[in-house]
């Protein structure tokens, strides 16, 4: 992989929170999967990100709906409420792969697009539909 990730895997290190649902590994392994396939697709590495876009697409990774930040806080303080992952890590080889099939309009693919709206549930829903 042309993509230096050795030097983002620091950068992510970094930005890694404890109560992520998802270790670190996972998120790294996510990132790598990613990373990996846009070069595949791409024929160059993905563009470098800065250290609060790597925040928070973990903060988002281990779900597709996420409440409002005032109502989690809500949740932490008053229920000592831990959020819970609603998509697996393992699921993501798949979600990535059927991301890059998809033909969008004006989309170069960044990871960014990847985490934004509601590309992974729209991919999810490919997926148990049984597309590949």
């Amino acid at each position: 992989m042309l993509f230096d990730f050795r030097l983002f895997s620091g950068s992510a290190f970094l930005a890694y929170k404890e109560e992520n649902p998802y270790s670190l590994e996972e998120c790294l392994g996510v990132f790598r999967l990613y990373f990996q396939t846009y070069e595949e697709y791409m024929g160059k590495p993905h563009p470098p990100i800065r250290r609060e876009q790597i925040a928070r697409i973990m903060e988002v990774m281990p779900f597709l709906a996420r409440p409002d930040p005032a109502f989690r806080q809500w949740l932490k303080e008053v229920c000592n409420y831990t959020p819970v992952s609603d998509i697996d890590p393992d699921m993501y080889p798949l979600l990535i792969r059927l991301h890059f099939k998809t033909k969008y309009r004006h989309c170069d693919y960044n990871i960014n697009h990847f985490f934004s709206g509601k590309i992974r549930e729209l991919r999810l829903h490919e997926a148990e539909a049984g597309y590949e």
